[in-house]
């Protein structure tokens, strides 16, 4: 019995994050509060309560899946076209730069899982590890503390350059220039080898990769749903 428990459970707590989700994408993270998230699936503020106790805990649960579809999705954009390390950190950025300038409400739940205590630092913690692996051969001196030191300095850039939507005076390659051109920096990428990434980020189609990415997503949560209703279900006839 106590295992039907711990199923279910677990199935609600899935229910509530991918409910969160849409509530996410469809009203944005500022304005999407609890009782919105309860009264969507019909469920008391004590089962809410019983897996989150806030927003910010939702979030926290979500941030690392989106990372790990983008470092995949980035991965995959350039894995017949180079062998480059440093052209996946620029396809990895680059392509966080796209989903944000998807939708206001996209942009509103990034700004906020960059602003947030425990999603901001789990965010630098994953991404240190990455850049770590990306340009220690380029910096052998720097310890994982010099690479944390760049990442909290590498995702101050982004975070301001997520902010800011593109008009037509700051164009989407514009934005995309500044933000390569100012990080790869920070990692003291030489100018030709800056010059040569941020050419190589023009020719690949990001906005397309934007919209696969949170479509896989999303549906990456809807599987893991079905996976735990169907598992409910079993341990529930037996």
């Amino acid at each position: 019995m106590a295992k039907v428990t711990r199923e279910q459970s677990e199935l609600t707590r899935q229910i509530i994050i991918n409910a969160a989700a849409e509530s996410f994408l469809e009203k944005g993270f500022t304005n999407t509060t609890i009782r919105h998230i309860i009264t969507k699936l019909g469920i008391s503020a004590g089962a809410f309560s019983g897996h989150f106790k806030t927003k910010e805990d939702v979030l926290y649960e979500l941030v690392s899946l989106v990372l790990n579809q983008q470092f995949t999705a980035s991965e995959k954009l350039i894995a017949d076209r180079a062998d480059d390390k440093i052209l996946l950190y620029a396809a990895e950025t680059v392509l966080q730069l796209y989903i944000v300038e998807m939708d206001e409400n996209l942009r509103d739940v990034y700004y906020n899982a960059y602003s947030l205590p425990k999603t901001s630092a789990v965010i630098q913690q994953t991404v240190t590890e990455k850049v770590a692996g990306i340009f220690k051969e380029q910096l052998p001196e720097l310890e994982s503390k010099d690479f944390y030191l760049l990442e909290i300095a590498t995702g101050g850039v982004m975070r301001g350059f997520m902010t800011v939507p593109c008009n037509i005076w700051f164009t989407m390659d514009m934005k995309v220039e500044a933000f390569l051109r100012n990080t790869l920096r920070l990692y003291y990428v030489p100018e030709e080898k800056i010059q040569q990434t941020i050419a190589f980020a023009k020719t690949i189609d990001f906005k397309r990769a934007a919209k696969e990415t949170v479509s896989g997503i999303f549906q990456y949560l809807e599987r893991q749903r079905e996976h735990l209703q169907g598992t409910a279900h079993r341990y529930g006839k037996d």
